[in-house]
């Protein structure tokens, strides 16, 4: 592959974390130990990740009335804005989180995502040619449309097939080039009933025969699949405090690697160790390193 444009199309929401004793339980009500407003959205995660890797990426989406915040960020983490779009009708998409021991749970609200049109799909791609790259996640409206236009813009297509649900199989996925998921959305993605690792492996591969996949298991590590081809990467075995952004961290320095025509074992590789420092911190974007703490 060369060096190309990065468009990542997704979402942006405010994060409102609260760190926990234990989960709330159905009827319990519980006070938290900490809160913080933090700035997230797969979206916006995977254009910080890629802009910290050391590409150059442009961010796609919408806020409302209340996302100038989410503008200056993005800026102040050198990714362009140019296609991000403030409606003034609607209200920034946001997640209330829970982190207790290291885990999470996390109640997701779409807002200004949910929004996206044709109109604003028609008018981002007209700034894109053939061979530019789409990283596109599960949190935004309109997807079978974008997926569809960029793909007769002959444009590279990247799913990270989160979060994964029944929507996803209405998309035309033979017309995305890469999937990369965790081992639940593989599952689901292949319509597996085996937790097995190898079985999910197998069923994608004949699933997907034609298809690039990058699945990440935990502190199993990742993989990559692309036909018969399979390579492991290990995880970092590190004590993890908040894993919110950490496959959106890896799902930045992997691209951001394997687009700059590194090798795909340096490219899981890169992506391991990005994503081993995001969990040792609090937070979403916020945590994710950048290329020269690797």
């Amino acid at each position: 592959m060369t060096d190309r444009r990065i468009l990542s199309f997704g979402s942006l929401n405010y994060d409102h974390v609260y760190e926990m004793d234990h989960f709330t339980e159905p009827k319990e009500t519980q006070s938290s130990l900490s809160y913080i407003r933090n700035f997230g959205g797969k979206g916006l995660n995977q254009s910080i990740a890629l802009a910290k890797a050391g590409t150059a990426v442009f961010h796609a989406g919408r806020v409302g009335s209340d996302g100038q915040d989410f503008i200056d960020y993005l800026n102040r983490y050198n990714v362009a804005t140019d296609y991000l779009l403030k409606d003034n009708n609607q209200a920034t998409g946001h997640a209330i989180i829970e982190i207790c021991k290291g885990q999470n749970r996390i109640i997701l609200h779409g807002g200004a995502n949910q929004a996206i049109d044709e109109k604003q799909i028609d008018e981002v791609l007209s700034h894109f040619n053939n061979d530019d790259v789409l990283l596109i996640q599960n949190e935004i409206s309109n997807l079978s449309c974008l997926i569809n236009k960029a793909h007769n813009k002959g444009m590279y297509i990247v799913f990270n097939v989160a979060p994964m649900n029944e929507k996803v199989f209405s998309y035309p996925l033979d017309k995305v080039d890469m999937f990369i998921v965790n081992e639940i959305e593989a599952a689901g993605l292949a319509k597996c009933l085996s937790n097995e690792i190898e079985t999910i492996i197998e069923t994608l591969k004949s699933e997907f025969p034609d298809k690039e996949i990058v699945l990440t298991v935990g502190e199993n590590g990742s993989y990559y699949i692309c036909g018969e081809e399979l390579i492991h990467q290990d995880a970092y075995m590190v004590e993890a405090i908040d894993t919110t952004a950490a496959g959106d961290t890896f799902t930045g320095f992997f691209l951001a690697s394997y687009l700059q025509n590194h090798c795909v074992k340096a490219a899981l590789d890169l992506a391991a160790r990005a994503s081993s420092i995001t969990v040792q911190g609090k937070g979403a974007a916020q945590s994710i390193p950048d290329i020269a703490q690797l």
